[in-house]
Order: structure tokens, then sequence, then C-alpha cells
């Protein structure tokens, strides 16, 4: 089975091959791409396809409706969508308004495509066919004709049976009912024709209008409307019948048919072919062909996904039998000559090709290069030596018997007119003038400084005006001014097996290696490397070729091709490299499977001819365009989708302007850009001017999201651009977002804020002097009474106490975690976040501190005693615990000093959780002695873990602790209450500035002095 399976793709690339000259289009030149439900499609089983006009593809499926940009499907269901008459759709029509008519199983919806809203029409019953026969009238057929026009429902009354299909051509309608054909002219005269009994008894799946006439494509097979008004049974190009789907004639002239498990395809007048899931890689059974205005063919499966066929730039050939081409290049009349792994051959031009070297004279060995030193003779480096074909008598023999037994790697003409040899035991020259004609022996010199030489295994060789450059199995040499020098020193190079070498025009040297990638010198620069970090893709290199004429440097590699922007070379190092994948491991055409690229032995790796790049792979011969066009053939400008808040605002694309609700503050806003060839080579970059500082480059990603907005006029920005592209080249869309003001935000609100808490602050001062002045005389007494005796009892007794609290986890006064359990759980919290630190990170969250202290609570304890500080200390407590969170704890630090340990918290929440529990403190009031009650403002400080700056997981939890207690400090230095407190790094200050600080305090009023801090509180 599977020899037959590659037989089958032998004969397929042959027949692929054969066609690749050829001036009429194949079926095999389209590219394929392919989706599935795993790559978001709703379901694999797929009706209709549509494409709006603002590009989008929408696709009709038995679960749903999907928009698709080329990487995201958006589905609408009626779990979200209660207009949409049902999830089973099945047809899709974008009409002249830019409306889409969405068919269903169950009745007809139409959608804005801009807002994305619905409306339910009243046709109830399935939709098979919708047409839009003038500007504004839509036909539907569902069981009934309906011409829907103006937003009114009528039936076309002339036909009464159940109408199946319609079709418009030549302003002529076609209607399809249970037993007849109609046809309507222009003036509106109907005629009809009778269909063949076997057609009327079973379903009719499409009405198309080609160069030949009217088809019918139904489960019976295909059917046409003959000349003298006959509907005859036609047979499919395979001389079979079987059910026919859909037929579309494209804007090429090509007819594309779908039947059961087979798609044919016929250009013109030239013969049909047939794809099946030989060439498809999946069984071909399509529901619906649609052609977008790009000239792409969508194919929707009944049970597969959708296709996309999209005519490729790239042409491929198995000239030969052989498809394992090794070796390629030119003969002296300026034909295609390549080794397969069993002969060497020609192609001409016009696609003929001839058999040069046969299989018995190779006996299997690979030919790693071929060079011709005149036009009757091909030199061929193999594996076991330099062997020489004569084109005059057919003889075949080695040449140079030093040679025999070596593997020839390269075999490259010098510029003097000799010829460069590298072997396996080193290089080798031979003079211009002692190459002889017919055959004859010829001297060959060993050059001395392969004695210096740490391999002598040459892999790669160039040369120019002014150097020899050739690569070794270990390391890169130059040949200079008649001195050997060894490049690379201290780098990887060094020491690397070298695979391709090039040198520009200017000198620049572009060197491949095999596990370290891409070197390059410019001129007066360092060498500077090109890896998969920072753009290679696929591999090693296996091929350098610079087009001169249009600036771009070919790269291939085993799994792909890709081209290097010649003159982003010159600031590679602080720009990076311009690159464009040309063809990727993923890549394939009708007819092949993926990874077409690519292969090649020694020197022989690419050659140019006929304005084409021909690259030798394990398929046959890949031929790329010199201008091609890569993704680049159109505007790739970005699209708004939609802002996500409370409420979801869908965004056209000519809207300007959008005004959100008071209250939306946190906003995703979703945007995109239409790629449907490569869309993983798209990135964005989106900046909110009036919020941001800067762009934010986010690679492929399509949502931006904000929070905690304030209110304001914003305009929000997106670029899009190919990797290969700078961001000059990008193209951009805006959108102006307005926040309005909440009455909070207005002035008015603070104004009566501010005299709310005046009066407060007077209200609070009087009580105080009236309490203060009723207590003196109560605490005189008390203190008379105590004696010393009871002091020193409750001084020992404290002690005690103090002891044994200090030995618990749990102070005694409060009930709340003592500062001995704080300083062994905190250590396990850090390193619980160091474990998920990168994940915890990506989600905004850190590890707080937030230091409290009730202000003027030495007053309390002074003027009412210990006993009515510990309550109000307990009362304290007991609201922490109860406002904190249950991943939270509170700990007592110092007499009236707590610390509340926020464990993964959203970084954005720190300042507004930590506000929410001052404002709770301060506005408590607090049972004091006989009934009577007070409130503190409290102030606190907060530090993060780790902190925020330069290397800030190197300090200890302890420096956190510090800092907010510093940050504490000073906003009670300030004479500020009810108010959280913070100290802001500068983003460039590094952690050395408080890691080896004896005086913490003293260094952060030095930074604060210096603008590195700044101290903000609220």
């Amino acid at each position: 089975m599977q020899k037959m399976m590659q037989k089958t793709l032998l004969l397929l690339l042959i027949f692929y091959g054969q066609l690749a000259f050829a001036t009429t289009p194949s079926v095999y030149d389209y590219d394929i791409k392919h989706w599935t439900s795993a790559d978001g499609l709703s379901s694999n089983s797929v009706r209709t396809v549509t494409r709006d006009h603002l590009g989008y593809v929408w696709f009709g499926t038995l679960y749903g409706l999907n928009r698709f940009d080329g990487e995201q499907f958006d589905v609408f269901t009626t779990e979200l969508y209660p207009k949409l008459a049902s999830n089973t759709i099945t047809q899709l029509l974008t009409d002249s308004a830019g409306n889409i008519w969405v068919g269903t199983k169950a009745g007809l919806s139409v959608m804005d495509p801009n807002t994305l809203q619905l409306e339910r029409l009243p046709v109830f019953s399935e939709v098979t066919s919708l047409l839009e026969v003038a500007p504004g009238e839509i036909w539907v057929a569902a069981d009934q004709l309906f011409s829907i026009s103006e937003g009114k429902v009528r039936r076309v009354d002339h036909i009464k049976s159940v109408v199946s299909q319609l079709a418009q051509a030549d302003e002529q309608l076609w209607v399809c009912s249970s037993e007849f054909l109609y046809q309507r002219d222009a003036a509106g005269n109907w005629q009809q024709f009778t269909l063949p009994a076997e057609l009327a008894q079973n379903p009719v799946y499409d009405l198309a209008w080609t160069t030949e006439g009217l088809h019918i494509a139904s489960e019976t097979g295909l059917y046409r409307l003959q000349p003298d008004g006959l509907i005859t049974l036609q047979l499919l190009p395979d001389q079979t019948t079987a059910p026919v789907y859909r037929i579309l004639e494209d804007n090429a002239g090509a007819t594309w048919l779908s039947t059961y498990r087979k798609l044919y395809y016929q250009y013109q007048q030239q013969p049909w072919q047939i794809v099946t899931s030989a060439e498809l890689g999946s069984s071909p059974w399509f529901s619906h062909l649609y052609q977008d205005n790009e000239q792409n063919i969508w194919l929707s499966s009944f049970s597969d996904g959708i296709f996309l066929a999209s005519r490729s730039q790239i042409r491929r050939i198995v000239p030969g039998t052989e498809p394992v081409i090794r070796s390629v290049s030119l003969t002296p009349q300026g034909q295609l000559l390549f080794a397969s792994q069993s002969a060497v051959g020609m192609l001409a031009a016009d696609g003929f090709y001839q058999q040069l070297v046969p299989e018995n004279m190779l006996q299997g060995q690979t030919v790693h290069d071929l060079y011709w030193p005149d036009p009757e003779r091909l030199w061929l480096g193999l594996e076991r030596g330099l062997y020489q074909f004569s084109k005059v008598d057919k003889t075949y023999k080695p040449v140079f018997s030093e040679l025999q037994g070596q593997t020839v790697r390269v075999v490259q003409g010098a510029l003097d007119g000799g010829v460069w040899i590298g072997a396996l035991q080193g290089l080798y020259y031979v003079k211009k003038e002692s190459i002889k004609e017919h055959g004859e022996e010829t001297p060959l010199t060993y050059l001395p400084f392969n004695t210096e030489l740490e391999s002598r295994q040459i892999t790669a060789l160039t040369q120019n005006q002014r150097l020899l450059l050739f690569g070794t199995s270990r390391g890169l040499y130059r040949w200079q001014e008649q001195q050997l020098t060894r490049l690379g020193i201290g780098s990887a190079l060094y020491n690397a097996y070298i695979l391709a070498t090039l040198v520009l025009p200017d000198d620049t040297v572009l060197v491949s290696t095999l596990d370290d990638g891409i070197f390059i010198q410019v001129p007066g620069q360092a060498w500077v490397q090109l890896y998969s970090g920072n753009g290679l893709l696929h591999g090693p290199a296996l091929s350098f070729y610079y087009h001169q004429q249009s600036g771009w440097l070919w790269i291939s590699t085993h799994k792909g091709i890709v081209r290097l922007w010649r003159d982003s070379l010159v600031n590679a190092t602080t720009d990076g490299f311009r690159l464009e994948e040309i063809l990727s491991p993923y890549d394939r055409q009708m007819g092949s499977l993926t990874s077409r690229c690519c292969n090649g032995a020694g020197q022989a790796k690419v050659v140019y001819w006929q304005q084409q790049l021909w690259y030798p792979t394990l398929r046959g011969l890949v031929a790329v365009p010199d201008r091609f066009t890569g993704t680049n053939h159109s505007s790739l400008q970005p699209l708004l989708k939609q802002i996500s808040a409370q409420h979801i605002y869908p965004l056209s694309g000519l809207q300007l302007r959008q005004v959100l609700e008071q209250r939306e503050r946190n906003i995703t806003i979703s945007y995109s850009a239409l790629e449907f060839s490569r869309p993983d080579s798209v990135v964005f970059r989106y900046q909110l001017v009036g919020f941001d500082q800067d762009w934010h480059n986010v690679g492929a990603r399509r949502q931006a999201v904000y929070t905690n907005l304030p209110p304001g006029n914003f305009e929000f920005q997106v670029q899009a651009k190919y990797l290969h592209q700078s961001w000059q080249e990008a193209e951009q869309t805006q959108i102006q977002l307005v926040i309005p003001r909440r009455f909070n935000e207005t002035l008015l609100y603070r104004l009566l804020w501010l005299l709310l808490l005046l009066c407060s602050l007077y209200g609070l001062f009087w009580l105080y002097r009236q309490n203060n002045l009723l207590k003196q005389e109560q605490l005189a007494r008390l203190v008379q009474q105590r004696t010393q005796e009871l002091e020193n009892t409750n001084q020992k007794l404290n002690e005690l106490n103090e002891q044994l609290s200090q030995l618990t986890h749990r102070d005694a006064t409060t009930g709340l975690r003592n500062l001995r359990f704080m300083q062994e759980q905190l250590p396990k919290d850090i390193e619980h976040f160091q474990r998920n630190r990168q994940s915890l990170l990506q989600q905004g969250k850190t590890i707080a501190l937030l230091l409290l202290e009730p202000d003027h609570f030495q007053e309390v304890l002074t003027r009412y005693g210990s006993n009515t500080a510990d309550s109000m200390l307990q009362q304290i407590s007991a609201l922490l615990i109860r406002e904190t969170r249950g991943s939270d704890y509170v700990v007592r630090y110092t007499d009236a000093r707590f610390i509340v340990v926020f464990r993964d918290i959203s970084v954005t929440q720190v300042s507004q959780y930590s506000r929410r529990l001052v404002e709770q403190l301060g506005n408590t009031s607090f049972s004091v002695v006989e009934g009577e009650s007070i409130k503190l403002s409290t102030s606190a400080g907060y530090a993060l873990y780790p902190l925020p700056l330069l290397g800030g997981q190197l300090l200890s939890w302890e420096v956190s602790i510090q800092l907010a207690e510093q940050a504490l400090l000073r906003l009670q230095a300030k004479g500020l209450s009810n108010r959280v407190a913070t100290i802001q790094f500068d983003n460039q200050l590094d952690a050395f500035e408080f890691e080896e600080s004896t005086d913490l305090a003293s260094q952060i009023s030095r930074l604060l002095g210096e603008g590195l801090l700044t101290l903000e509180h609220n």
C-alpha cells in the first residue's frame, strides 16, 4: 500500500512538472490552506461562504455563523444573537449595500456587518438559495419564492410549487422548482422547462450559468439545459455520474465542479483535471465554491472545514523519474543542469528534459558540485572523487588520481580562469593553462596552506577580486595577499561547520554554520549573528544568493526559503534584520505535501535561471521568481472590530468616534488585519494618545487592554505590518474615544466633599475637647488609686505574657498573627511567588505589604488607659480581619502598627484596596469606656515584593517593609491622615541603590532629592 501511494505521488509530481512550463493555468498552481474546528471554526461542516465589504470572510456552518480575518474566528450563535433564525446556516449573500443575508434551517435574518446587528425577517422555512436580482431586491428560495425589497417580504405568485435554487445571467432569472425550471427575461416574461423525472424527485443543489449554458447540480448528477429546451444528464469528466454540489466559473474562465469526494477543474477548453484525496490531503467533498475579489477560491467542506486555494508564484517540477534532486547549475548553452540521486540531466527553457549522465555511470554517488571546464566536458564532484563526463564520446572517468576516494564538495572556477577544488584532504587548484581538452591528465596543485588548517575538509568557497573565502568542517578561512587568516576568533564561528559562504560586492561577508546560524560582517564592523532567536527561520542556511537588482539576499534551508533585505545589514545591531518568509515548511500546493524545500549537496544548492531562483529538493526542483511579491501584494490596513467593557461596542471600518458610557473605565479593544495567506507574518503596535507615552509593540496579539482609564478624549491608533517591513511602511487606523466624567469626578462633587470634611473635622475636634475635659478627673482618680505594688505586678505579668506570646504565633491582645508568624510565613509566600513568578507577573500580580497605624493612638492610651487602648486594638483587628481577603493575613507588627500581607494581588488593585481599608478604619466608631465611641484616622504605607526596579527580586522582604515604613513616616511627617502612601521608583533605578545601604532613611532622602524616588499618596 505504501509503495502504491509513493508511486501515485511520484506520478502526480511528474504531471505537475510537465504543467510547470505550460502557459495555461492548472489546478496544481494553487497553494492550499486549511482550517478546521481545531483552529476555532465552530463546526467542520461548512455549507456556505461570502465576503463583506470590509474584507472579512463569513462561513455558515451547522453550528453558527463565523467571521474570519485569517487568524481568528468570531462565532455568532442564537445564544448570543437571538435574532439569528437558527444555528444551522444554509445560505449567505452579501448584497450591493453591504448587508449580509443569512439563510438558515429555520428562516432568514439579515445582518449589518458594521454594527453586527441582526434583524429577523418573516421567512420561517429552510432557505436553500439567495439572489440579489436588482440593487435592493433580494429573492429567497425557502420552499416558496419570496421577494424582499425595502424591508417588505412578499411572495412571487407566478411560481406555486416548492422552489429550491436561483440563478441569474444576462438579465435573465432562473428558478428551479420541484417540477419545472423557470426563466424570466428582462421584460418580466416567464418560460418554463420540464425537469426529468429523476431530477424532479431528488434534491437540486445549484444552478450555474457558464459559457456552455445553464447547468443544474443535483443528487443524481450534472444536468444541462439544451438549446432545444430539453434538460439532459451529463457525464462527469471521468465518464461517470455522481452527486454534484457546486459549479463555479471563475474570473479567469476556469470551471470548478464539486462532486462526491472529487473536485474537477478545467481551464477553458483544456483537458479536465481531477483532484481527489491524494492531491488535496483530505476528502474533496465541497458544499460551496466561492471566489473573492482577490481571485482566491474558498472551498467549504461538508465534513472537513474550510480550504483556501490561491494561485501560487512558486513552481515545482520533477523532470525525469527521480524526484530527489541534489545539485543544480547551468550549462554553457544556458540550460538548467541538475543532478538527481541517480542521474544528471538538462532542462531547456521550453521544459524539454534530456538525460546527460545516466544512472549506470553515477552508481548511486551523490553529486556535490558541477563545473564545465569547457563546453564539451562536465566535471562532477562526487563522494569518491572528481569525475569527468564527455559530451562528445559519452565517456565517464576520474580526472585526478590524487582525489580518488575523497569526497569533493567544491568545484568552482577561479577568477583567473583556473579551478578551485575542495575535497576531504584540503583545497586544490588547477591552472587555466593546465586544463587540457579531451580528458587528458592535468596537473593538480595541492595548496601549501592546507597544513595550517585544523580541518582539511573543504565545505564551501567564495572568491572575488580581493580575497578568497573558504569554509571547512571546523572553521572559516580567508586567503588574501598570500596570507591565511582564520576568522571568527572568540565567537562560535571559530570552530563551526561551514555550510555556505557569500561575499557581496562591497566585501560584506555572509557565512552559514551548521549549529550557530548565520554570521555577517559588514566592512569596518564586527561579526553579527543571525539565528533563531533574532529572526532566522527554519534552521541552518544551505545556500545564499544575492539578487543585486532587487537588493534581496535569498537564503534556503532544509525547511523553507527566506530573503534578507541587503540594506538592513548595516544597522542590524540596532534596528534588527529585515527578513521575509517566502516558503515555510507548512506551505503546500495542490497535489504536493508540506515541507517543499530545500535540499542540496556541496556548493550547488541554488542557481538563477529565467528570472527565477531554482532550488533542489527531495521532491523535484522549486522555482521562485526573483520579483516575488510575497505577502506585500496589497494594503495591510488594520481593522477595529469592537470595544469590550461592561457593554460591547461593535466598530465599523468607517467609524471615526466612539463615546463610551460613564462607568466604562476598563476596556479591551479588539483589532485585526486581513491576511489569509500568511497571517502569522503580521505584527501590530498600538497607542492610546493622551494616555500612553509610547507605542506598545505586541507582535501578533490582536487586543489592547486598558484599566482605570481617566475621563477625557483619547485617540486609539493601531498599526499593522508584515515582519519584513519597517514601521515606516505600516498602515494605520485610528478612532476617537470619549470617556465622559462621572458626577463624582466633577468639581462640584469635590467641593461638596471638602465642605463635608471640614464640618466633620470641626465636629471631631469639638467632641474631642469635650470628652477630654470630662475624662481628666476620672483619669486623675484612677492614677492615684493605683499602687506601686499593682504596677509592679502588672509589669511582671505583662513581661510573662509577652514572653508567652513570643513563643506562639498569636498576639495575646488582638488575637492576630504576631511578628514571629510573619517571619516564618512570609519567606514561604515569597518562595511560592518565585516558583510561579513568570505566570504571576504576566497576570500583573505581586505580594504587597501594607503597614497601618492609627493616628493619635498614644493620646487615646494616655486619656483612656491601656485597657481601653487594648479594646480599640481588638476592634481594629476585627475590622481588618473582616475586610481582608481569605488569602491575606493581618499581623500586629508593633504596638499600634499592623501589617496586612496581600498574597497574589494585582498590582493595580493594591492602592485601591489599601485606600478602602484606611477609609473604613477612619469611618468606624470604636467603643471606649461607659458606652462612648470615638473615631480615629489612620495612616498607611505600602510596598511591593519584588520591588518594581531593576533587579528588585534580589532584595529581601525586610527592605520592602522598611520602604513601607518610610512611606508611612513621611506621610505622618507631613501631617496627613487617612492617606495611603508608597514610594515610586524611577524606571532606571537599580536594586544596588538599596542592597548595600546601611541607612535606608538617608538613602531614600537622597534619592527623593535627586528625583529618582517619589512619594505618592492618596
